[in-house]
């Protein structure tokens, strides 16, 4: 029997990292949609298939032309949507995922092209992994002094989007756009239970006090959990701070926030944003404030313009 039960763990661990045992910025929708996901695989249902081979499901990037062709500039839009993840790997039980590796490297090449003139992030995520989270974040808050990295929340950034959208120069948000959720948390699976009514019996030897923490066949200790908590204080205070000095606000501002999710305007009202406007506005009014930051073009090309933009920017 364990040999049966044994496989639907270890397959899956990568997927658990999204899930368990470590910190999270995330919304807990995220975290019960993996934990859901695991636990049928554990229980041998057979559901969404994961395939090592695929590749991950990112949005593509967007390049605005701005005025005519002759011109050469343009915005490009860098899509944030989905489960966050430090590096790519597939998992079809979710539809959008987005690694800080792939991210980066957007951001880098966009930064590098002389011919983009501002960066946009399309922003529609409740979060993830903590890990990675605070590097990307403060690349784009350094980048902003090369080139504006503008948020367009379209229509969530929680948690560790929220992170991210901090870090841009800019965040606009609609009426019904949400932002907030500045919280960790990070669930432990425990499997003894599950093993028990199995009649499965599992040993593990080991050297090293710490070495057995996390394993869901072992029972979390009071050292485990002590150690879980100092963890999560850490990253807490790393998060606050983060945003603090990101959107130019006081730790205390941002603690009261109590890791809560909130809309268009209170967001803007509690420092969590700039100004209100709906996705497809404020694409275009980024687009119209770089043209007039530039050597003007005659109105047919900004009209153009204008379509272009409808027909790229579908909401």
């Amino acid at each position: 029997m364990h040999d049966k039960i044994a496989p639907k763990i270890i397959n899956y661990s990568h997927i658990a990292q999204l899930a368990f045992n470590v910190p999270l910025l995330a919304t807990a929708q995220i975290a019960d949609t993996v934990a859901a996901f695991l636990q049928n695989k554990i229980a041998g249902s057979s559901i969404d298939h994961i395939s090592s081979g695929q590749q991950m499901l990112a949005g593509n990037v967007t390049s605005i032309e701005l005025g005519g062709p002759e011109n050469g500039e343009s915005i490009t839009v860098i899509p944030v949507h989905g489960i966050l993840v430090p590096r790519r790997f597939a998992i079809e039980a979710c539809e959008e995922m987005m690694s800080y590796e792939l991210l980066r490297t957007q951001l880098t090449r966009a930064l590098n092209d002389d011919g983009v003139s501002e960066i946009v992030l399309d922003v529609n995520s409740g979060g993830g992994n903590a890990q990675g989270a605070f590097e990307i974040a403060e690349f784009i808050y350094q980048s902003r002094s090369i080139k504006p990295i503008r948020c367009i929340v379209n229509f969530n950034a929680f948690s560790g989007a929220y992170l991210i959208a901090a870090a841009c120069t800019e965040i606009i948000v609609s009426d019904t756009s949400g932002v907030g959720s500045v919280g960790v948390y990070s669930k432990r699976l425990d499997l003894t239970q599950f093993y028990q009514d199995q009649g499965v019996k599992i040993h593990t030897f080991y050297r090293g006090a710490r070495k057995v923490d996390f394993h869901p066949d072992v029972e979390m200790s009071e050292e485990e959990r002590l150690s879980t908590e100092s963890k999560m204080e850490s990253t807490y205070q790393k998060f606050i701070n983060a945003i603090a000095k990101y959107r130019d606000m006081t730790v205390e501002a941002v603690s009261a926030s109590a890791a809560d999710c909130f809309e268009g305007q209170q967001g803007i009202e509690l420092g969590l944003a700039d100004r209100l406007a709906t996705p497809q506005d404020a694409i275009n009014q980024i687009t119209q404030s770089v043209l007039v930051n530039q050597t003007p073009f005659p109105q047919q090309s900004i009209s153009i313009q204008a379509a272009h933009l409808r027909m790229q920017f579908q909401l």
